[in-house]
């Protein structure tokens, strides 16, 4: 079986609303999180491109739904992040409504990264996106990000308490410490998202 070419990413094509999507065959992986825990970082590092996807030093600079297809059959989807706290109560609302729309009801998903900035962990608003996605049972995989900036003590403490948590609300995650920028973890992400395209086929 063929592995994913991750160097072979291109960028596809941006909605502003789910039901302007029209790309309705084959599978996709999406990505989401709360503003500024690094999405757009870990797909510039993930697929070894420094501006496939932008990289602002302003939270929430995604504000479209961003299609990146690696073959002509996977994808990898770019959410917006959302919950930043500058954002106008209007905005904020337009895109959680959204990016829920997405997670429920798009036929082409398989799973879904969601990352979590280990440093403040999971806010009441990922919570909430993970039981939305437990509905649809796919794959869940919750990225510890930045995890560069603590010692590993913390690292270990924060990993534990992260799967006590998503144990107690009965939702079935993988779970893995993370960081973009130092690029801890990257290959054991490349091998889930490869298991997903395979099994997907």
């Amino acid at each position: 079986m063929k592995l994913l070419n991750f160097n072979s990413i291109s960028f596809l094509k941006s909605f502003s609303y789910v039901k302007d999507i029209d790309i309705n065959f084959g599978s996709e992986i999406a990505l989401i999180g709360y503003s500024n825990t690094g999405k757009s970082t870990l797909i510039n590092v993930l697929f070894n491109k420094k501006k496939i996807s932008r990289v602002s030093k302003f939270p929430g600079s995604t504000q479209l739904i961003n299609f990146f297809q690696i073959n002509n059959s996977f994808r990898i989807i770019d959410l917006p992040g959302y919950g930043y706290s500058k954002f106008s109560k209007q905005f904020k609302l337009k895109w959680i409504k959204e990016i829920k729309k997405y997670l429920l009801y798009r036929k082409c998903l398989i799973g879904v990264i969601i990352l979590v900035d280990i440093n403040f962990f999971f806010k009441k608003i990922d919570l909430k996106m993970l039981h939305i996605i437990k509905k649809k049972k796919i794959k869940i995989i919750i990225l510890l990000n930045k995890s560069d900036k603590i010692n590993n003590f913390l690292k270990k403490e924060k990993y534990i308490l992260a799967k006590k948590k998503i144990l107690s609300l009965n939702i079935k995650a993988d779970i893995q410490v993370f960081s973009s920028l130092k690029k801890i973890g990257i290959s054991k992400l490349k091998n889930k998202i490869n298991n997903l395209y395979i099994n997907s086929l």
